[in-house]
């Protein structure tokens, strides 16, 4: 008797084929990396906490944007997402992390979706082939590939199917018992760092579960196990909740997305040209959603069949995902703005996610349906080697069009051609696999797989939403602050009482966290309301998170601590810059970046108001992230000046005695002091992450143990 092929086996099958199918991210080719926010937003988040744990301090405070964030508490760093910490020794020796681990992170998550997927559809009785396609729906089609660049989202979206699969089991058993899955995928969801991917599986998983066989039993055991969740979360979003009481309100559901044109990109995979190097009048705004032959007859033939509803649980997924994508006759957003809370995670895009994790599992089973069945007619010996000669020829053609240097592939209507050539190739593969047996039987079903991956790699995969050219890391090497001169930079990281400023041209803000710098710019969710207002009433924002500085307004640039600016000879900023008496060019000036250095600059620390009846001094004695500490002298009492974020957790010591901290500036925290000599100390730690530790700690070991426990 053969013995079938396992779990483990199905694992290492597909991490060695997800690691094929990603080659060209990978060494020792990569010949492009994965850009945008994983480049600009992510590394740098997790680069700094790499650098604080070297520095022997765990990162509460993140200092480099907004005159300073709670870094524990930005749920987007991934902070306590476990397996971001396997880059932590994975990058052992190395100054900085290594970008290429962290793309291998990204890649390994598309692995664990496939993986985790597979699992729960072999749950649900489908045969391996039947659940191997629908694992690649779920995993390669558009929807993943194309978030790419967002690894809180690509990591969330990976735990789907456990929480699924552990609502199925506990149907099933009768008992909640094996909902310790879906605590644990919500769990990891949240902690993975993009909450509006967590509340889209939370309203997945209520749906599934309130329409499946348990129904309201089920829907209240899964609420329970979500719920749960959020105690086990609770070192995140404790920390989290802190922070969020001082940012500015930023609803983003949006009006729906209703268009269409744009839900052709399920059908047609290049329609808006998503060529590495597309036409510059390409849609930005459209996206890459190819669910790929599989899907395409998987659900066709279900629906042919009118075998719908059986699979009642994720209809009822695809269509509340459905209702809230596309804002239904506005009535969504109408619900949601009333409340603040959902409103901010609430967002009507991010629910392409249930789409396609209904659409995975409903596909697998059409595909199951049909290959159950036997053909009337046994197929000719000969069709079988030309079905196979077919499909080896058709994925040649298309990896040729897609290498470097080869035919660009047809956008627009023309595109048609190439997605309704694979289904037809595909649908006569399948219909031929029916009648064969044996070792033919394996043998076309390799060359099946072999043109799904090629289909869904030739259009997801080096295209402009997921890949620029270049490894990132050999381009980075050759300096440490790349673009601006050694003996510049070093002199900017001497002095981090002081800031820099950014025009358009200059770094994005975001990688002054990998380069030790602090900022009071920034794109950050956590931008606090008050500063905002600071900000505003002297300079006007660039959307809802960023704004400029003009380099002629010195009251602005002292009072947030500026000395710095960072500029090219493009840039906005420069000829101010240039022909100012209170900035100088800073030498050598060679490099791309320009640095000016303001003259009439003042520190992030000072008195609120010089005393003519006397002398006041102020000495930096320590200075970290999370605390400062500095010796003062006044003749008269007065107001010592911190220009840090006034958040909860701050504290401040006078001569080792606690003293109540005050705002100043609407934004920023200040002490009262006497007269005299004294010791200043701010320290940083937050009550929200000491609490949720402790609950963390507690909800886990009560799960291991409930879970452990026999039932009598």
């Amino acid at each position: 008797m053969k013995r079938p092929i396992g779990p483990l086996a199905i694992a290492v099958f597909s991490l060695v084929f997800t690691g094929l199918f990603f080659f060209e991210y990978l060494p020792p080719l990569k010949w492009v990396h994965i850009p945008y926010d994983l480049e600009g937003f992510h590394y740098p988040l997790l680069d700094y906490a790499l650098q604080s744990l070297r520095q022997g301090r765990f990162p509460e405070w993140d200092p480099s944007t907004y005159c300073g964030l709670s870094f524990v508490g930005n749920v987007q760093a991934g902070l306590f997402y476990p397996p971001n910490w396997l880059l932590f020794p994975a990058n052992r020796g190395h100054s900085h992390l290594v970008y290429k681990r962290l793309e291998i992170l990204v890649l390994a998550h598309v692995w664990l979706a496939f993986f985790l997927c597979y699992l729960w559809l072999r749950h649900k009785r489908l045969a391996m082939l039947p659940a191997v396609l629908g694992a690649g729906v779920f995993a390669y089609s558009g929807y993943l590939l194309l978030q790419l660049q967002h690894l809180g989202l690509v990591a969330g979206y990976a735990w789907m199917p456990l929480g699924l699969l552990g609502i199925d089991e506990a149907n099933e058993a009768g008992h909640w018992r094996p909902l310790w899955k879906l605590v644990a995928a919500s769990a990891l969801c949240f902690l993975a760092g993009y909450p509006p991917t967590w509340f889209v599986f939370c309203v997945c998983a209520m749906v599934y579960a309130l329409a499946g066989p348990g129904r309201w039993r089920a829907g209240l055991w899964s609420g329970l196990a979500l719920a749960a969740s959020l105690l086990v979360a609770a070192v995140q979003w404790m920390p989290a909740a802190e922070a969020a009481s001082m940012k500015t309100p930023q609803p983003k559901y949006g009006q729906g997305i209703r268009m269409p044109e744009y839900f052709l990109s399920y059908l047609l995979p290049n329609y808006f040209d998503f060529g590495l190097h597309g036409s510059p009048a390409a849609r930005f705004d459209a996206n890459y959603l190819y669910l790929g032959a599989p899907a395409l007859f998987g659900l066709a033939w279900l629906a042919g069949r009118r075998l719908l509803r059986g699979w009642g649980p994720l209809l009822a997924v695809a269509g509340v995902s459905f209702i809230v994508l596309t804002n239904a006759f506005g009535l969504v957003w109408e619900f949601v703005r009333h409340f603040p809370l959902l409103a901010e995670i609430c967002r009507d895009w991010y629910f392409l996610a249930g789409l396609t994790l209904a659409a995975a599992p409903l596909a697998a089973a059409g595909l199951d349906d049909f290959l159950k069945g036997r053909p009337q007619r046994p197929a000719p010996p000969w069709l079988m080697p030309v079905t196979i000669g077919i499909l080896v020829a058709w994925s040649l053609r298309q990896l040729f069009i897609w290498l470097p240097g080869g035919p660009e592939f047809a956008s627009g209507w023309r595109d048609a051609v190439e997605p309704a050539v694979m289904l037809a190739v595909f649908s006569l593969g399948l219909f031929v696999l029916r009648g064969e047996q044996g070792g033919r039987r394996a043998v076309l079903t390799a060359a099946l797989l072999l043109a799904v991956a090629v289909d869904y790699k030739v259009f997801g995969t080096s295209k402009r939403f997921n890949a620029a050219e270049g490894d990132l890391d050999k381009i980075y090497s050759d300096a440490p602050f790349r673009g601006v001169p050694d003996p510049v930079y070093e002199q900017l990281r001497s002095h981090p009482e002081y800031r820099v400023a950014l025009d358009l041209t200059g770094p994005f803000t975001a990688s002054m966290h990998s380069y030790g710098l602090s900022t009071p710019q920034g794109f950050d969710p956590l931008l606090p309301a008050r500063y905002k207002e600071k900000i505003e009433a002297q300079t006007k924002f660039r959307g809802d998170r960023e704004f400029d500085i003009d380099p002629a307004n010195e009251d602005l640039l002292r009072s947030l601590g500026v000395r710095y600016f960072i500029t090219t000879e493009d840039g906005p900023a420069y000829p101010s810059l240039s022909s100012n008496p209170s900035f100088r060019r800073m030498e050598p000036s060679s490099s791309y970046f320009k640095v000016f250095e303001f003259r009439k600059a003042q520190p992030a620390y000072r008195w609120d108001i010089e005393d003519p009846a006397g002398p006041r001094s102020a000495e930096r004695a320590f200075w970290s992230p999370e605390r400062r500490e500095f010796l003062v002298r006044s003749a008269a009492p007065g107001r010592f000046v911190l220009v840090e974020q006034f958040y909860p957790g701050w504290r401040a010591t006078l001569d080792g005695k606690p003293a109540p901290i005050e705002r100043w500036e609407q934004a920023f925290q200040s002490v009262q002091v006497p007269a005299g000599e004294h010791r200043i100390r701010f320290e940083f730690r937050s009550s929200g992450l000491r609490a949720g530790v402790v609950i963390s700690m507690i909800s886990l070991v009560a799960l291991v143990i409930l879970t452990r426990r026999k039932t009598r």
